[in-house]
């Protein structure tokens, strides 16, 4: 039962949640807002830390909202202003979480991704755009991928349209973010990792009995910036580079796009399908 009530906008309560739409007070406080029923059923396995929500929120999800507070998670009862004051969109459905950070040091993620017999890692190297970023992490998740690693210069995946555009993957998929590329290459060398890079000009396309030789076994997928591509040191570490054969008029696939085709192949690849 939701016991505390929260009723003006104005709160000091209301502006820490607004500054952890910050990336410097997120990374201090070691928390990120979550939006949203999905969202916060998402975040139920990791934990959550707090939880608001509106009075017809809590009977609408009222399932959702005892299952948060059997975790030990405080929660608050407010007003639709006061939580339209705390979210990062216009509609956030009655429900708001603050939930731990879920990124984890390179170390971990790498010892996951050794335990498995065909890992496929995918790494977005100076992946700016959130929606974008999002999306490949919920496509990475749907296809079964062992880890994600976001390098230096990439958006944080606890942005809020990040956040919303993974649909509750980045709590599904372990995450490493803010990696030196350096770092990126040793990890995948010492892991054993087929690396490669996606890139309209590759070696190699898609869908040919080579590329899914290759793909058939540990991979690393390197997805480049929406503007600039693969960074050169990790296009020169990749086994090898691979392109996405166009039929139509289109001149170029989207990031996000490009990456959902290639993580499928490989899946289909590692699967014997």
């Amino acid at each position: 039962m939701v016991d505390l009530d929260l009723t003006s906008a104005r709160s000091e309560r209301v502006a820490e949640i607004r500054r952890l739409h910050d990336r410097r007070h997120r990374q201090t406080r070691g928390a990120f807002v979550v939006e949203g029923p999905a969202g916060v059923e998402a975040a139920l396995g990791p934990g959550v830390f707090e939880l608001y929500v509106t009075a017809q929120a809590q009977e609408r999800f009222a399932d959702l909202v005892g299952s948060v507070e059997r975790t030990g998670a405080r929660a608050w009862r407010v007003s639709e202003a006061v939580l339209t004051a705390m979210a990062d969109t216009q509609h956030p459905q009655g429900i708001l979480a603050v939930c731990p950070l879920v990124t984890r040091p390179l170390d971990d993620v790498m010892a996951l991704v050794r335990g498995q017999s065909r890992p496929l890692v995918v790494v977005l190297d100076r992946v700016n755009d959130p929606g974008n970023a999002g999306t490949v992490i919920r496509a990475a998740d749907a296809m079964g991928a062992s880890a994600v690693i976001l390098t230096e210069g990439s958006v944080d995946p606890h942005n809020g349209k990040c956040v919303r555009a993974s649909a509750g993957s980045l709590f599904h998929v372990p995450l490493a973010a803010d990696v030196p590329i350096a770092a990126v290459v040793d990890a995948a060398r010492s892991a054993g990792l087929i690396v490669v890079a996606a890139d309209a000009g590759g070696d190699v396309e898609l869908g040919t009995m080579g590329a899914d030789a290759m793909l058939g076994g540990p991979v690393a997928w390197v997805f480049g910036n929406e503007a600039h591509g693969v960074h050169a040191d990790l296009a020169a570490a990749a086994h090898e580079t691979i392109a996405i054969p166009q039929f139509g008029g289109a001149e170029s696939l989207n990031m996000a796009a490009a990456a959902a085709i290639c993580l499928y192949a490989t899946a289909r690849a590692q699967r014997g399908r």
